[in-house]
């Protein structure tokens, strides 16, 4: 499997049950590592915004969180 450090990109898949998973991708293509999964939430965004917007931050600080690079640009 290669080195987490050596640098990645994301893949995201929304599967037909509502299952986000996000995969990465390694510089030789030859691996796919899951990195989480996690249900969409079920109600619809005008039913719950403040859901949304807090399913959508957490969403995004993982991947940034899980970037070698953006955690390099952001000093984390």
């Amino acid at each position: 499997m290669s080195d987490v450090t050596a640098g990645h990109s994301h893949l995201i898949e929304i599967d037909g049950e509502g299952t986000l998973t996000i995969y990465r991708i390694f510089p030789d293509r030859a691996d796919k590592q899951i990195y989480t999964s996690v249900q969409l939430p079920r109600k619809q965004f005008q039913g719950d915004k403040e859901g949304f917007e807090r399913f959508a931050r957490v969403l995004g600080e993982n991947i940034l969180m899980d970037s070698p690079q953006a955690r390099d640009a952001f000093g984390v």
